[in-house]
């Protein structure tokens, strides 16, 4: 039987059209762009009140249009992205023992890292108590009033609970109606039918009839590149209008007012940061400092739109030419770390679970604590990578817990400074999953450079400018 032959990967083509952007300082482009829609929006903000509140609300939703263009753009081509990503990248790996040795490399960190983030904002918040006191602060804020809340009290204990429903989450992994799935945009279905259709891909006795899948997998990947190259030349204005947006809502007073439980959240994500650094200098073989600056146009752009979803493109490319991840390699392992590597999602919310226990007077003790982590371990794999998707998850597990959403509108104004910060730190996390799951041998910079290589005519005239 004749070899089969691996699928052409197209990332180095593709990914050669982004130079432009990245040689033109994209990242340069995004820092000016932040600090003017900063400025911008601190003088439409309540601090300064130079504009009245009503025309300030027009004017920021017409500042962030750019930004929600973005993304949608972005999001249009996510779900086609993300699973031709993963079927090209199994594909390119040929299955067997390589495959398996990622696989592993992938759940053992994502689930310690996830366990350590929430061990520790959940260590920090008990320390600190951030929720103490602050029902003084607001003694008038009706919204705050458990009377004014419909608050659903638990059923059973979280340990019932869970035992209960573990079955069914576990089930629920394998999705039975993909169609739904790519309507309600499930980025967790979508991402494991993907793995199954990779592996099948790989595994399949007649190879030469996946021969076309594979080929149209490329199709996709070529299709949804093209989109983002162009969407990625108005990043700038986009995190532009996104910040000023941001900025003009939420004013600088919400944070003075929160100062402790933004302190706590950021603490803990620049704790969990520099567990990565660490991860990344005895386990991937990389100076941090090399590493940080590899990767800072990454945490920009994942920092101004709060979805590591928007910047996987960015991701990948940075993995490849960065980190020196084999191109395949990267293809499969960045899609599915933005969907399941939450650490910064879940140290957030163990935070505000502590802070809204706090503000009620909710007693938790070191078993709901450790129910909690455990918890919170689970439901952040699988949290859509989009702005604001963490708040219904923190309310359902404060709930499930009987701890009272009391306080959940205070969470929820400072939500989206916190949710661009923990973005940065999710998207890190994936970039240091890339380095330490490539074999030592593979790593391109201890190896010859494919792009390198002599490019075949006919690529050469593809890749040419017009």
């Amino acid at each position: 039987m004749a070899s089969v032959k691996k699928p052409r990967f197209t990332y180095n083509r593709l990914n050669r059209r982004l130079d432009v952007l990245v040689r033109g300082k994209l990242w340069l482009q995004v820092i000016l762009a932040l600090l003017a829609g900063i400025g911008v929006g601190l003088i439409l903000g309540p601090d300064l009140d130079f504009v009245p509140r009503d025309q300030a609300a027009v004017i920021g939703d017409w500042l962030g249009l750019p930004g929600n263009l973005f993304l949608a753009l972005v999001r249009m081509v996510i779900i086609p992205l993300a699973a031709s990503s993963i079927i090209l990248g199994i594909a390119g790996t040929g299955g067997g023992e390589a495959l398996r040795t990622v696989g592993r490399k992938l759940l053992t960190f994502v689930l310690l890292t996830t366990v350590s983030a929430t061990m520790i904002g959940i260590s920090l918040a008990r320390f600190i108590r951030p929720g103490r006191g602050l029902e003084q602060t607001y003694p008038s804020a009706p919204s705050l009033k458990p009377e004014n809340l419909q608050l659903a009290e638990p059923q059973v204990s979280p340990l019932e609970g869970i035992t209960r429903e573990l079955p069914d989450m576990i089930t629920g992994l394998i999705p039975q109606n993909i169609a739904a799935s790519l309507l309600e945009q499930d980025m967790l279905a979508i991402v494991m039918f993907s793995l199954f259709v990779g592996i099948a891909t790989v595994t399949a006795d007649k190879k030469e009839l996946t021969r076309p899948l594979v080929a149209l997998a490329e199709a996709m990947l070529e299709v949804s590149m093209t989109v983002i190259r162009t969407a990625m030349r108005f990043a700038p204005l986009a995190v532009f209008g996104l910040i000023a947006e941001t900025t003009a809502t939420n004013g600088l007073s919400t944070l003075r007012d929160l100062a402790t439980y933004c302190g706590i959240v950021l603490s803990g994500l620049a704790c969990l940061l520099a567990l990565y650094l660490v991860i990344v200098t005895v386990l991937g073989r990389m100076n941090p400092v090399r590493f940080i600056r590899a990767v800072v146009p990454v945490q920009l752009l994942a920092f101004s739109t709060s979805s590591s979803a928007a910047v996987m493109p960015l991701t990948m490319k940075t993995a490849i030419d960065k980190l020196k991840t084999p191109a395949s390699l990267a293809g499969a392992v960045v899609p599915l770390a933005s969907t399941v590597n939450m650490a910064g999602t879940a140290l957030y919310q163990s935070v505000a679970i502590m802070f809204l226990a706090d503000i009620s007077g909710t007693p938790l003790s070191p078993g709901d604590l450790a129910l909690v982590m455990v918890t919170l371990t689970g439901a952040s794999i699988g949290a859509p990578a989009a702005p604001g998707a963490s708040i219904a998850i923190l309310a359902t597990t404060a709930t499930s817990f009987g701890v009272p959403l009391t306080g959940l509108p205070l969470v929820m104004g400072v939500d989206r400074i916190l949710d661009m910060a923990r973005t940065l730190v999710n998207v890190t996390g994936d970039l240091v999953l890339c380095r330490i799951v490539t074999p030592k041998g593979q790593r391109t910079n201890e190896t010859p450079e494919p792009e390198e290589a002599p490019v075949p005519a006919q690529n050469v005239s593809a890749d040419s400018p017009a």
